[in-house]
């Protein structure tokens, strides 16, 4: 950890940030009392036994998502994964400090080894000759510190949770105001309806900042309206490859579908369009799975399932989603506009 840092070469950073990554999961299954499994199994075990909490398993994942960009030889570590690295070192160890000390029963200070033996006639009686509890065995100080190593990151994997949970762990809960200066300026510009203007300052923000996912979606979005599916695919593409658990991009996704669909569907190619509305159904089931309370996706699923011919399911999504652009298409099917989803 002290080694890494933005100023060294990529690939020593990168190579920090594996063994970081390494060394955790080494941790973690030292706390499972062994074990085969890695990366997101590990996770999901530890997870399972409560050995963690759910904070520590989103952080954990957090950190395992870090190790595998940078394991990508062509992609170099950006000063937002040394940050989370080093974040995450720092919280933990400060969460360590915290943690209160246990002793043993008797008032034995931890890691002492009772000098009485367990069972001996000094240890089962006081001088009254009311019996005692048993001691109970400690290990040996040379095991201590693999249990001071499995505490440490408990605490810390806590601690990293608290940050980055409670920040919003995915970047589509980030509140506009926690978004970067330029791209809170290009969404501006797209509210207020400039989408070329827009397009400029969201091409500039995703090389700015290419672990996020936002700039692409809006991209993702112009093109679409502009009728260029191919450049909006490619773009969907690049922010699921970034947040590929994202309801808002499954979403975008969907809108994506059902807009080439209808397109599909003026052109007299019915066949192409149903493949188009089935992916769209797909998505926006993907995006409610993620957030069941997204209106924007189940009214917009209600409009891919019309457009199959399955007007009866459709109803029941258009009731749950309540009124909104949506609405255009029960009665319209085909003919209904184009989505316009929620705002990414």
């Amino acid at each position: 950890m002290a080694k890494l840092d933005s100023a060294r070469h990529p690939e020593e950073a990168a190579a920090d940030i594996i063994d970081i990554w390494s060394s955790v999961e080494t941790a973690l299954r030292s706390l499972m009392g062994g074990s085969a499994l890695s990366g997101q199994p590990l996770i999901r075990e530890l997870r399972s036994r409560e050995l963690i909490s759910l904070e520590q398993a989103h952080c954990l994942l957090e950190l395992q998502a870090v190790r595998d960009r940078v394991e990508d030889t062509g992609y170099q570590p950006t000063q937002v994964d040394i940050a989370t690295a080093r974040e995450a070192y720092e919280a933990l160890r400060a969460g360590l400090a915290s943690q209160p000390a246990v002793a043993a029963p008797g008032g034995a200070p931890p890691g002492t080894t009772p000098t009485t033996p367990p069972g001996s006639d000094a240890a089962s009686s006081t001088s009254s000759g009311a019996r005692e509890p048993a001691a109970v065995y400690v290990p040996p100080p040379r095991e201590e510190p693999r249990r001071r190593s499995a505490v440490l990151l408990g605490a810390l994997l806590i601690i990293l949770a608290i940050l980055l949970v409670g920040g919003g762990v995915y970047w589509y809960q980030f509140r506009r105001g926690a978004l970067p200066s330029d791209v809170q300026a290009a969404v501006a510009l797209y509210d207020r309806g400039q989408p070329e203007a827009a397009r400029a300052a969201f091409s500039r923000a995703a090389r700015a900042h290419p672990t996020l996912a936002l700039p692409h979606l809006y991209l993702a979005r112009i093109a679409r309206a502009d009728g260029d599916f191919a450049g909006a695919g490619s773009e969907l593409k690049i922010a699921l490859e970034i947040e590929p658990n994202s309801a808002v991009a499954l979403n975008e996704l969907g809108a994506f579908f059902l807009a080439r669909g209808t397109n599909w569907a003026n052109e007299g190619r019915p066949d192409l369009a149903t493949v188009d509305y089935n992916a769209a159904r797909r998505n926006y089931v993907g995006a409610l799975r993620l957030d069941p309370s997204d209106s924007s996706a189940s009214g917009y699923l209600g409009c891919a399932l019309v457009r199959l011919g399955r007007a009866d399911e459709a109803e029941s999504w258009f009731r749950r989603a309540g009124s909104g652009p949506w609405t255009a298409c029960a009665a319209g099917g085909a003919a209904a506009p184009a989505p316009t989803p929620r705002s990414p």
